[in-house]
Parts: structure tokens; sequence; C-alpha cells
């Protein structure tokens, strides 16, 4: 059984550094941190001590190893937590655990000058983060295609090596083109304009590979195209279409940010619009990711108007796909 570290070896230097700078700066916070740090040990020694996911285990007639464990999610799908690994759901727990760690950091740091330092725990957090919506994004894709035997084990396969390995392995190794493309998100603030989304996808697209631009041409049906459109305007379906209304009505060819903020407000009492218009911020991708998960099986359930699936699910059967051939 091998020891699983709470901290990557690029991790490391980064909580030693902000450890010296809160010891130094923010002695009366300094307990709290060494409280959590020494925590985060804690729980990556018990995620240590659960079965790996490559062990075969042998319980009377029960056996258990990789392939009954693919076999079951692509048969039966992830949603039933009591048939998912141990493993699978503490790692889970870390992951989570580890973020509000970093975001505990950050908090203290927020009014220091270390620019640099505080910059690298956001892209630990980011990474963390989008490892989150992976594996979300997995288990979506084989709760929907348990008819699809082929999508539903493909996905089962590298889920289990995504839960197997999270903890130990570089996290940009799971599903990169995923990955990249929530990172170039967070890049992306959008324009709005004229809602045609040129300027957002140019922006996106610039950086990502050719993996990305492939699906971009193959999946031009009216359900990826608004499935697009709320990943780089940060607009539900709902939203984009009442802006558009607006547009007309008022016989204007293009809208502002401020404009739209207004607009939405003010037609749905939002307090606050203007966070998934900001750069960098991978809580807020989160967010809306599960806000526009929701909304895509809410619509299903209905039978109403707009997008059934997320771009990022939509992209990453594009990948599986490409594995079947």
């Amino acid at each position: 059984m091998s020891r699983i570290s709470a901290f990557t070896q690029k991790e490391i230097p980064i909580v030693s550094e902000a450890e010296g700078i809160i010891k130094e700066n923010h002695m009366d916070l300094y307990p709290l941190f060494a409280i959590k740090n020494k925590d985060l040990e804690f729980f990556a020694d018990i995620v240590s001590r659960t079965p790996s996911l490559k062990q075969r285990e042998q319980y009377g007639n029960s056996k258990r190893d990789i392939i009954t464990m693919v076999d079951k999610l692509s048969s039966i799908g992830p949603t039933n937590q009591l048939t998912l690994p141990t493993r699978a759901i503490l790692g889970r727990s870390f992951i989570i655990t580890k973020i509000n760690f970093y975001y505990f950091i950050l908090k203290i740091l927020s009014n220091d000058v270390h620019k640099e330092l505080i910059k690298e725990i956001d892209r630990c957090c980011e990474k963390l983060v989008f490892l989150l919506m992976a594996e979300e994004t997995y288990e979506i894709i084989i709760e929907n295609n348990l008819s699809n035997k082929s999508i539903a084990r493909i996905a089962a396969d590298d889920l289990s090596h995504l839960w197997e390995y999270r903890m130990d392995r570089n996290l940009d190794s799971f599903s990169p083109p995923l990955m990249a493309l929530w990172k170039e998100r967070c890049n992306v603030i959008p324009v709005l304009g004229t809602l045609k989304g040129t300027m957002e996808l140019l922006m996106l697209s610039s950086k990502l590979s050719d993996e990305w631009i492939n699906f971009l041409s193959k999946k031009t049906d009216i359900n990826n195209m608004q499935a697009l459109e709320e990943f780089i305007f940060g607009l539900t379906h709902e939203e984009i279409d009442l802006l558009r209304k607006f547009m007309t009505e008022s016989d204007i060819s293009a809208i502002s940010r401020d404009d739209a903020i207004g607009i939405l407000k003010k037609e749905h009492g939002y307090k606050e619009k203007e966070s998934i218009f900001l750069k960098g911020d991978a809580k807020e991708i989160y967010s809306f990711f599960h806000k526009r998960l929701h909304d895509t099986r809410l619509r299903k359930f209905k039978h109403s108007d707009g997008p059934t699936q997320t771009i990022e699910e939509l992209f990453l059967i594009s990948l599986i796909e490409k594995k079947e051939k």
C-alpha cells in the first residue's frame, strides 16, 4: 500500500512559502493554518489506506477488481453512491478539502504583496476544480449513455483511472483537451456585442488543440450550438434569448456587458451577474458548469427549448468516440 502525499512535488514549495509568510505576518492565524495543513496530511493517509482500484480482492464468492468495477459502472451508472469504491468517495472529498485549504490561504494573503505566490495558488486551485469537473462530466456521460455500452465502458474506464491516480499523478494528464478548454474559458471575458459569438469563439479557440477545432467543425446541430453559446457567453439559453428579444424590440444590433447585466438584473432580479464575466475564477466556472448542467436536465424533463447537454459532455463524448475507432 503506497503512501499518498497531501501535496504534489510542485505544490510542496508553494505551501511551504505560504506557511513562512503566514507564520511571519499573520501569527494569529498560523495555528489554524497548521491544524488545517496537518488535517490534510491525515486525510491523505486515510485515502492511502483504501484499497487500490488496481488491486484484486476476493471475499467468499464475491470478487472485485478494476474490470468488475468498470462493468458495474457502465451497466448501472455512478449515481448510486453505495456501489462506488471507497477510494473514489474519499478521494473526491479530499480534493474538495484541499481546494478549501488553498482558498483559506488566499483569503489570508489577499491584502499582501505576494502576487506571484497568489497566482501559483490560484493555478493549484484551478487544476483541482477542473479535476472535479472532469470527474462529474465522465459521470454524466456514463449516466446518459447506459444504452450505449461502448461509450459508457470507455468513459467508465477513464473515470476509474481518474479515481485511482488523481492524488499522485500530474493533474494535467487527465483529459488534457477538456482541461485546456476550461483553462482558456477562464481567460476569456465575453464581449457579447451582436450575440453571434464570433469574437468569443476566436479568443477561446486560438490556443486550443485541433481536437477542439475538429469538434466544432463536425458538431453543428442546434443542441451543440446552443450549448456552445451558453459556454462562451457565460449566460443560460433563456438569458441569451431574453437579450436577443430585447435587441430586436429596441432595434439595436449589439449589446454591451453593462447593458446586459442591467437587463438581466431587471428581468430576473439578479443580485449578482457580473461574476461570470470576470477573468480567471475557476470557482465561477464550476458554479456555472453546475447551473448549465441543472438546466439541461430540467429542459430534458420538461421537453423545453434549449440545450439538453453541456458543451463539456458533447466535447468529451467526441474524444471518447475517437477511442472507439
